[in-house]
C-alpha cells in the first residue's frame, strides 16, 4: 500500500465448530451436544471434533482436537490439570461408572445404554491411561462398580490389566472385546448395541493372575 492508504484489518475468528451428528461413527447430534463435542464442517464433511476437557472445578481448561483426514490431534490449552474426559457431567457416587479409552467410544457406550450410567474416558489413550486413572482415584472409587472398557487390541488389553490393579478390589470389572469388533464404537457402526449392552452387562470382576479361585 502507499502511504497515507486506509489499510483494513481483518480480525481471524477461530471456528469453535457447532454440535451436528458425526456419520461416519454413528454418533447422534444429541450425544454430541451431551458431551459438549463440537464439530467444525467444511466442504459439506466434518473436518475435526472438538473435544472439552475440565478441572476438577467443572471449568474448560483445555481442548483436544481431532482432525479427521490423517487421524492427528493436537491440545488447545494446557491439559495437566484436566480431568477424565466427560467426568464433569457425572456428579461423584453412584452404582456404575465405565471408563474408555478414547472419546468416542465412551460417546459410544453412553448412546448405547441409552444413558443410562456414567461413562467417561482417559484423555491420553491406553499410554496414560495408568496415570490418569491414579489422579482420579478418589472420584472413581466414590463408585459402586467400575467397568473398564478399553480396546481389545494388545494395548487395550495391557493398559486394561495395570488400570485394573490399582483400583479397588471387588468393584473392577473388565468388559473383554471379541476379536471381529475391537472397541465400543464398532459395535455402534454395526448396529450391534444390544449385544455390547450384553457384554458389558457380562463384563468380569479382575482378578490378578496369581489369585486362584479356590474351586
Amino acid at each position: 500500500y502507499e502511504k497515507g492508504d486506509d489499510v483494513v484489518v481483518q480480525e481471524v475468528v477461530e471456528d469453535k465448530g457447532r454440535f451436528v451428528d458425526i456419520p461416519d461413527r454413528f454418533l447422534s447430534e444429541a450425544t454430541c451436544k451431551f458431551y459438549g463435542v463440537r464439530c467444525i464442517v467444511r466442504g459439506g464433511g466434518i473436518a475435526q471434533h472438538i473435544y472439552p476437557y475440565h478441572d476438577s472445578t467443572g471449568n474448560v481448561v483445555a481442548q483436544k482436537v481431532r482432525t479427521v483426514e490423517g487421524k492427528t490431534f493436537h491440545w488447545r490449552g494446557p491439559s495437566t490439570t484436566a480431568t477424565l474426559f466427560g467426568q464433569n457431567l457425572f456428579p461423584a457416587k453412584g452404582k456404575f461408572i465405565t471408563i474408555c479409552e478414547g472419546e468416542i467410544d465412551a460417546m459410544s457406550v453412553w448412546q448405547m445404554s441409552g444413558g443410562k450410567s456414567p461413562v467417561v474416558s482417559v484423555k491420553g489413550g491406553a499410554e496414560s491411561a495408568l496415570k490418569e486413572i491414579k489422579a482420579n482415584y478418589q472420584y472413581l472409587d466414590s463408585f459402586d462398580n467400575i467397568v473398564i472398557c478399553f480396546d481389545g487390541d494388545a494395548a487395550g488389553t495391557k493398559a486394561a490389566k495395570k488400570v485394573a490393579e490399582v483400583l479397588p478390589p471387588k468393584k473392577v470389572k473388565v468388559v473383554k472385546m471379541p476379536k471381529d469388533l475391537k472397541d465400543a464404537n464398532e459395535f455402534l457402526k454395526a448396529g450391534k448395541s444390544a449385544e455390547f449392552n450384553n457384554l458389558w452387562w457380562k463384563a468380569e470382576e479382575y482378578r490378578p493372575d496369581d489369585i486362584v479361585n479356590y474351586s
